[in-house]
């Protein structure tokens, strides 16, 4: 088996480099023959290695070289296909049990973790990064590999002490096995060369919906086509997606003040909707109807986003933006 996978892994080597133009241009490289020797060497190393599950005295597991039988990493872990950019990675991923007790995170929360970060390179497993005290991080500004493969656990319970460290129980503990295309690709970073797949032992104590244009509505609800691409949301063209646009109707009302988030649980489900299009105000331009712009109806005289003194010609305390009459 072993020997088979490695002849692979040198067809794939071969057709990567047979496909590049110029390897020193990241334009031409091929991502998607990468993808497939990334493939095949993980599967290598699941293959010949086993996992060794932490006591309670220690804060990560160990992987070993199977030499007795042991079960391998490759009948345990779970296979996780992502599509970017038409090149399909392969992210494989490994739950401890129990797998956390709380809620999941997506793709764009925050997450309160303790990591290890290691290189496979076969003969020992090189580490490259490591918390063992609880740190958050914003899962968009981490590796791709994070933020697809962290919303498959769940967090723990704070049994914290105020004026103590940080304290959880029952929390997500497991391993993630992520192709270079999902990590640092063709470029490396600082202990990590270029196309290297890597992995790291993880724990999830706690995740906080992430709202990153502070404009009341998760940004895991700004998500608006369902397709995990919060990027090509732009309700009104400004070629800012939502989730960083705090006007997300271009109407010169921030969001926060068009009643997005009445319930203030992030989630936009009850959002006022004035006309009842089945348009939410916050992300409709001509809030009541009228056929004129809210833009246009002095929603904003003091150009401030804050609707306030917005104009009430006719003095029934419904400013002109919000009254189809």
């Amino acid at each position: 088996m072993k020997i088979k996978i490695l002849f692979s892994i040198l067809l794939i080597s071969i057709f990567i480099y047979s496909c590049r133009d110029d390897d020193d241009n990241p334009a031409n490289f091929d991502h998607t023959a990468q993808s497939l020797l990334d493939d095949a060497t993980i599967k290598e190393y699941l293959e010949t290695h086993f996992y060794i599950p932490p006591d309670s005295m220690e804060a990560f597991g160990v992987i070993d070289t199977i030499l007795n039988g042991e079960t391998s990493l490759f009948d345990q872990v779970t296979k996780q296909v992502v599509n970017i950019d038409d090149v399909d990675y392969s992210l494989y991923y490994l739950k401890n049990m129990p797998e956390g007790v709380n809620v999941s995170s997506s793709r764009v929360d925050s997450v309160l973790v303790k990591y290890q970060g290691l290189l496979m390179d076969y003969s020992k497993n090189s580490k490259f990064d490591e918390r063992i005290l609880y740190t958050w991080f914003l899962l968009t500004s981490t590796v791709s590999g994070w933020s697809y493969g962290f919303p498959n656990f769940k967090s723990g319970t704070s049994i914290s002490v105020p004026d103590m460290p940080l304290e959880y129980e029952n929390t997500g503990k497991g391993m993630l096995f992520i192709p270079s295309g999902l990590a640092y690709r063709n470029i490396g970073t600082n202990g990590i060369s270029p196309n290297k797949p890597i992995m790291f032992h993880i724990e999830l104590a706690q995740v906080e919906e992430a709202d990153h244009d502070n404009d009341t509505v998760s940004t895991n609800y700004e998500n608006l086509n369902g397709d995990d691409d919060y990027l090509n949301d732009d309700t009104d063209g400004d070629n800012v997606a939502n989730f960083v646009d705090v006007d997300d109707d271009g109407d010169r009302i921030l969001t926060k003040f068009e009643n997005a988030d009445p319930n203030e649980d992030g989630n936009p489900n009850d959002a006022i909707d004035t006309d009842g299009d089945n348009i939410p105000n916050y992300l409709d331009d001509d809030d009541d109807g009228d056929g004129i712009l809210s833009i246009n109806e002095n929603a904003d005289p003091n150009n401030d986003g804050n609707p306030v003194d917005a104009l009430d010609t006719d003095g029934d305390d419904i400013p002109d933006y919000l009254a189809p009459n």
